[in-house]
């Protein structure tokens, strides 16, 4: 997302330079009339282990922070689906994890399930001729949302002429089949969320919903798909015939390669899918609240908060013993500031995990984040950073890694624990852009095993074989003489680093200057 939004600067200042700022939306279509479901289906619950209905209101939750399992558990619900599929993505990349559900979407639509798609367009301009060919079957109806006129190279110049508009974005992704099973949480789709880019891997969570809560998920997808701002597909692009084939054969050799069967089989072994297939897959029951911008955010002034999350979480959720906090993308204000503080103050213990400046793919966010290390930590607040060798025995461990390459890791999760009792897990990160430009959505989970869980999935990515521990060391006679250590185990031996981790000379220069342009409230 961050090298997104990068380009999408880059272009914006060289428009503005020539032309000027513009305030309007374009290709938006009429407001159409949202169809709210009253409740959800029950016709994936045989799947569970247990009786979902015997638990409602709650609703069965299923962790997936496991890269294949969350990929499994997508294809898998797909291939069982018998009425709809609707889901939202920030980014949908064309590469194999994305090849494989695309293939599972459209194996449904065949059997005549309908599907609804809707694609931020950030990125989709590069997949046009893809999804013009989907787009054709006549039980899928695609859509993207706030898009561009120009396609191609000037999509992105597009975007800079219009960044205060076009650089507001969807950034909601769900997953939800029959209005009764769904996957939600970090996760875009492409293979850097999956595990499979042998260069780089984002270490991520989702999670499964089975229940009542999946008809509060498919309410927020009519809200997005019914918005003026989700444009019909083939109002933006239409691919000729000789296109269409191209990328149809293109597409069906893929599917057909020994490295995709084999990438398949993989997929389809994953300890969910067996779970999954002989319908005892375990949930944790739990009542939820969900929470999400409205489609209308991308529209309004930054300072009015109708449409926003913000304001509108229930006040029960303030910590009172202790606050986990993952987030790859954290530039806290003074107001979030002042929160830390106040907890720290009532004895609220407060951890957080973000990116150290080697894992993070934004470099100007790392930047921001960074003039409040010293202050955090000078409030007894635990520092943690993702260093690029985290997870590398388990990457080279997995089935799919043939050639045993150790792809860089950073961080991509959105999670909280709050007292050991409620779980809250989304796209919302701790940033300004999510906070004021983009829109997001967040669900809080009650349950304290579901809590122990992920407790111990934290405590493990923040080890230092995974992690970097923050620590503070001050002058005695000069409490505001301080310097800040990075501390982690790398191949087996204990380092210490006293600047940026073991970040090197390019992406420390990439933060100095970062810090020079005004950017801090469009990251």
């Amino acid at each position: 997302m961050k090298t997104i939004i990068k380009r999408v600067f880059v272009f914006g200042i060289t428009a503005l330079i020539f032309v000027g700022c513009s305030t309007k939306h374009t290709s938006v279509s009429e407001d159409r009339e949202v169809r709210l479901s009253i409740k959800e289906s029950n016709v994936l619950y045989e799947y569970a282990k247990d009786d979902i209905e015997s638990h409602a209101p709650m609703s069965g939750y299923y962790p997936l922070e496991n890269h294949l399992d969350s990929l499994s558990a997508r294809v898998m619900l797909a291939k069982v689906a018998t009425k709809s599929i609707k889901f939202q993505y920030f980014t949908f990349h064309g590469d194999e994890s994305g090849s494989l559900l695309l293939h599972s979407v459209l194996e449904a639509a065949d059997r005549g399930v309908k599907v609804e798609i809707l694609i931020d367009d950030i990125e989709l301009n590069e997949l046009d001729n893809i999804f013009a060919s989907i787009n054709n079957h006549p039980n899928i109806i695609f859509r993207t949302f706030n898009p561009t006129n120009a396609r191609g190279p000037l999509h992105y110049v597009e975007i800079g002429l219009h960044s205060d508009t076009l650089g507001r974005r969807m950034h909601n992704k769900a997953f939800i089949v029959d209005n009764s099973m769904a996957v939600f949480g970090g996760r875009n789709i492409g293979d850097i969320y999956f595990g499979i880019d042998t260069k780089n891997y984002f270490v991520d969570n989702d999670i499964l919903v089975a229940g009542p809560f999946v008809n509060e998920l498919t309410n927020e997808f009519e809200h997005y798909f019914s918005s003026r701002f989700s444009v019909d597909y083939e109002n933006i692009y239409k691919a000729g015939i000789e296109e269409l084939k191209e990328k149809r054969d293109i597409y069906e050799e893929l599917l057909n390669s020994e490295e995709y069967k084999h990438f398949f089989d993989v997929v389809s072994k994953r300890s969910f899918v067996e779970k999954f297939r002989s319908k005892e897959l375990p949930l944790y029951f739990a009542p939820a609240t969900l929470y999400y911008d409205m489609p209308e955010k991308i529209a309004t002034d930054s300072k009015d908060r109708t449409h926003h999350i913000k304001g509108s979480v229930d006040k029960k959720y303030t910590p009172e013993k202790s606050l986990v906090v993952v987030n790859p993308y954290f530039i806290p204000n003074e107001e979030m500031i002042k929160i830390f503080k106040d907890l720290r103050d009532k004895g609220v213990e407060v951890s957080i995990l973000t990116n150290s400046l080697e894992s993070t793919d934004g470099k100007g966010v790392y930047a921001y984040y960074s003039e409040y290390q010293e202050e955090l930590l000078k409030m007894g607040v635990k520092l943690f950073e993702t260093h690029p060798y985290a997870l590398k025995n388990e990457l080279l461990a997995q089935a799919y890694n043939t050639e045993k390459i150790i792809p860089k890791a950073g961080l991509h999760a959105k999670t909280m624990i709050i007292d050991g009792k409620y779980f809250i897990i989304g796209s919302r990160n701790l940033d300004p852009r999510s906070r004021n430009l983009n829109t997001e959505l967040i669900a809080v989970i009650e349950n304290e095993e579901l809590c122990k869980y992920e407790q111990k999935v934290f405590d493990y990515i923040t080890t230092p074989q995974n992690a970097y521990n923050l620590t503070l060391e001050c002058e005695e006679d000069d409490k505001d003489d301080c310097n800040v250590f990075w501390h982690a185990n790398i191949d087996g031996e204990d380092k210490v680093f006293d600047s940026d981790g073991d970040a090197g000379f390019w992406d420390k220069t990439k933060a100095f200057f970062a810090r020079i342009f005004p950017v801090k409230e469009l990251l």
